[in-house]
């Protein structure tokens, strides 16, 4: 008997539901409908997206649940683990994306590329002697080369981010990541032993870290208080992560040069933001791994951890290792 797999929403690419359907039924939630859901929830192996505690309990024979990227934030993964059921990702999938977004991000910030564009589609043309100082607008460009870089979650888009900046712009990096082994640890930067220690140097922040309950609001008023003045922040991980209101407050006062930010506390971002009106920010709608080449990555190495969960064998990103023992009891029953 083939195992089913429910899919609340696509996967992002249909290449990653092409490799599904050769090994078990994809039922899809868009042509069941809520109560066809409720119906078929219970007798499903695998779940892809969002799994909440209630939908993991209702899902008798849930073996599975899957994220179409790095975050699982919207994975209740304290319930999958107590039901033995593995949460799996596509970490790595989209790391070069993601990194060459936040460099994009990076270099619209310290050039004054965003801004400079800005002015002359409203019909402006401004006087190079006019970027100078502290004046309008905002100062001189800026050169990366020699500044420090900082990541913050130093996996396989921090990494990549580390290894883009050092080797096109001579950029020292270091990197603090609790869950990442010094000795073992690949890549560039110098890993530091504290948080404190990452904000002192960091003249970039660069934000490469999962949305969880240990780094909701990791940087707050406090966190951007250390960072050296002139410093830019990126985040590229989740909007969570930083407090907007202690953000949009160095963005306004000019401690903090800038921010490039892809990802937002509550997305869409709304209308009436603060963000959407400082001249030192430039903003993107969560696309740093939307692009041509990482969707289809993402897409099939998701419905490959998939099933490679669903055929009894040990996923290689399983995110909660702890649910591996019970997990492979419930087979064994």
């Amino acid at each position: 008997m083939r195992k089913r797999v429910l899919l609340p929403s696509p996967l992002i690419h249909p290449s990653g539901e092409s490799i599904l359907e050769d090994e078990v039924d994809v039922l899809r939630a868009a042509e069941l409908g809520p109560d066809g859901v409720a119906e078929v929830l219970p007798t499903v192996h695998g779940i892809y997206n969002r799994a909440d505690a209630a939908t993991i309990a209702a899902a008798k024979s849930l073996e599975v649940a899957a994220s179409g990227g790095s975050g699982v934030d919207f994975i209740d993964i304290a319930a999958a683990t107590e039901h033995g059921v593995l949460v799996v990702n596509a970490t790595g999938a989209q790391n070069v994306s993601v990194a060459e977004h936040a460099v994009g991000l990076l270099l619209a910030l310290v050039k004054r590329i965003a801004i400079s564009d800005r002015l002359l589609r409203s019909g402006a043309f401004p006087d190079r002697s006019e970027y100078r100082g502290d004046g309008w607008p905002l100062g001189f460009p800026r050169e990366l080369h020699g500044r420090t870089l900082g990541v913050l979650g130093y996996g396989a888009i921090g990494r990549e981010m580390a290894r883009v900046c050092d080797a096109a712009f001579s950029m020292p990096v270091v990197a603090y990541d609790p869950f990442v082994d010094p000795a073992t640890a690949t890549g560039p930067a110098e890993l530091v032993g504290s948080l404190d220690e990452l904000l002192a140097r960091a003249q970039v922040l660069s934000m490469h870290l999962p949305l969880s309950d240990e780094t909701r609001g990791i940087i707050g008023a406090e966190q951007l208080a250390r960072l050296p003045e002139g410093a830019y922040l990126l985040n590229m991980s989740r909007g969570g992560t930083v407090d907007e209101p202690a953000l949009i407050e160095a963005l306004r006062s000019r401690r903090l040069a800038g921010a490039g930010l892809d990802v937002f506390t509550e997305e869409p971002l709304a209308v009436d933001s603060p963000l959407r009106s400082l001249d030192n920010v430039v903003l993107t709608p969560h696309i740093g791994g939307w692009t041509a080449e990482a969707l289809p990555r993402l897409s099939q190495t998701t419905a490959l951890e998939i099933l490679t969960a669903l055929r009894g064998d040990r996923p290689q990103r399983l995110v909660n290792p702890d649910a591996w023992p019970a997990f492979q009891a419930r087979r064994q029953a």
